[in-house]
């Protein structure tokens, strides 16, 4: 696919500052814009590079009506939206513009074999609604909590985890399986042929973050992924055992000790409900929810899901995007 053309760039640049932001662990680590985001795109190792779409209303008009970016996930038939451009409430065609879109994504990565496109929806604004409309489906809902500094009395002696090792993935599958829903992982493709043997899954991709293990008289009972950005860090963790849930958080807040202080995201999802209260004596805050949406693409598309504005189906070339997606 080509690179941007300056109508492209044009269009980025007016309309990002009416757009929604959808991929919040990024936006947080690693501040920037969309435009900053489409730069980077061709940039293999860039952790915010994203590949842009634009929409015109006509194949010869220079003024675009919006554009989305998708980043694609690494080693996986997968992609997620991370960006739409203009925002749902800053105009009254903004809800057709989405559904051009997000059909143009669907259409984008189906052509390539893709199998799942995800997003991730702040509850409760209408977008989710949005979304389900062009064929999403919610799997899971996530608290997001944050902490502004680490907790005073944290020393680097309670570090009871271990840095996770290759022969942990076993384990790791294992654990996944019994705490996760089934429709979680249908949705995740944990239970398709990329998504056996423990090669993948958020608690072991060491492409995303650090990874820690909480073992109690020889079992692994907890999971920690700890990832660290320019602006902030994120943690996501996986516990089976209830009462090792203050364990399993201080030790992961505690490979933070010697690090800059930065503020502290966790992301909690609605069946993990034994961590929140963790949180809470840690002193996280709660900062709101979003709907973790997937929508399934069962056949490479051939044609977009919905009628596209010509520009779209034909311009002067295929719709704009930024080659080389980085997950």
């Amino acid at each position: 696919m080509r690179w941007l053309n300056l109508d492209d760039w044009r269009a980025v640049w007016q309309l990002q500052a009416s757009g929604t932001q959808l991929d919040l662990e990024r936006a947080v680590l690693w501040p920037h814009t969309p435009l900053q985001a489409a730069w980077r795109a061709p940039w293999p190792f860039s952790p915010i590079g994203a590949e842009t779409i634009v929409l015109y209303p006509s194949a010869s008009s220079a003024r675009a009506l919006g554009f989305a970016q998708v980043r694609a996930r690494h080693g996986r038939p997968e992609a997620d939206v991370v960006f739409l451009a203009p925002a749902l409430d800053s105009c009254a065609d903004a809800v057709s513009i989405w559904y051009r879109l997000l059909a143009e994504c669907t259409q984008v990565l189906g052509g390539r074999g893709g199998q799942r496109l995800f997003a991730q929806v702040a509850s409760g604004d209408g977008a989710e609604e949005v979304f389900r409309q062009a064929g999403f489906v919610t799997y899971a809902r996530e608290g997001i909590y944050r902490l502004n500094q680490l907790p005073p009395d944290l020393s680097r002696r309670e570090m009871r985890l271990r840095r996770q090792r290759a022969r942990d993935g076993w384990d790791l599958l294992r654990m996944y399986a019994q705490l996760t829903p089934r429709p979680v992982q249908i949705a995740e493709g944990m239970l398709s042929p990329e998504g056996q043997g423990g090669k993948v899954g958020e608690w072991w991709d060491q492409s995303r973050g650090a990874g820690f293990i909480l073992q109690v008289e020889g079992e692994l009972v907890g999971a920690a992924r700890v990832r660290r950005g320019r602006a902030a860090y994120w943690l996501r963790l996986g516990l089976s055992a209830p009462e090792q849930s203050d364990a399993l958080l201080r030790g992961a807040l505690a490979s933070l000790w010697a690090a800059p202080r930065r503020p502290i995201y966790c992301g909690v999802r609605d069946y993990e409900s034994g961590l929140t209260d963790a949180l809470g004596r840690a002193g996280f805050e709660r900062l709101g929810e979003r709907a973790l949406m997937v929508k399934h693409i069962t056949a490479r598309a051939k044609e977009p899901l919905i009628p596209l504005i010509p520009t779209l189906e034909k311009r002067a070339e295929p719709a704009a995007s930024a080659s080389h997606p980085v997950g």
